[in-house]
């Protein structure tokens, strides 16, 4: 195995800052009022809506900024960048990116559900794959030996007993 020689730093600097969208008389601000608190630590009390504690992690270039926004439910995780991903979001239920303003959703289970136009795809956390549109349904089984396609005037598989074509009625 060959280990390389010099590592490359992704980040060069992270900093905790509180935005605070409300003034204090509880007034929405244009643009918020950014403060770093001292001795680092910011208290998630108030709604996201009206104070956000979040850290920004500085790159070499700074177009790859990430923000990491802290929650008292889930992070979020935003990056301003054109291609791949510029949002994630993390809960205790599930973990969504955002990727070329599709949303890929992966739940405990390992399941995957990828949303895109009118169409959707799951990968079951038992390896099977269903992928719906308006025209089509496509079921693929986590072994392969099962695959079929619906559409509104057909029914077609194949299973480990041959191949089936119906019309639907």
């Amino acid at each position: 195995m060959t280990v390389p020689s010099t590592v490359r730093a992704v980040w060069k600097t992270a900093e905790l800052m509180i935005a605070f969208h409300k003034n204090k008389r509880k007034e929405r601000r244009d643009t918020p009022y950014l403060w770093r608190p001292k001795d680092a630590i910011a208290r998630l009390l108030a709604k996201p809506e009206d104070q956000e504690a979040f850290i920004v992690l500085k790159a070499d270039d700074d177009a790859a900024d990430v923000q990491i926004k802290l929650h008292p439910d889930k992070l979020v995780v935003r990056r301003d960048q054109v291609l791949g991903w510029s949002g994630i979001v993390i809960d205790e239920h599930c973990i969504k990116v955002l990727v070329d303003n599709d949303w890929i959703r992966i739940d405990p289970d390992g399941s995957v559900k990828i949303e895109r136009d009118a169409e959707t795809t799951y990968l079951e956390g038992d390896g099977s794959i269903i992928r719906t549109s308006p025209d089509a349904e496509i079921t693929v089984s986590s072994d392969g030996q099962t695959m079929s396609r619906r559409t509104g005037e057909q029914i077609e598989a194949f299973t480990p007993d041959g191949f089936i074509s119906r019309k639907r009625s």
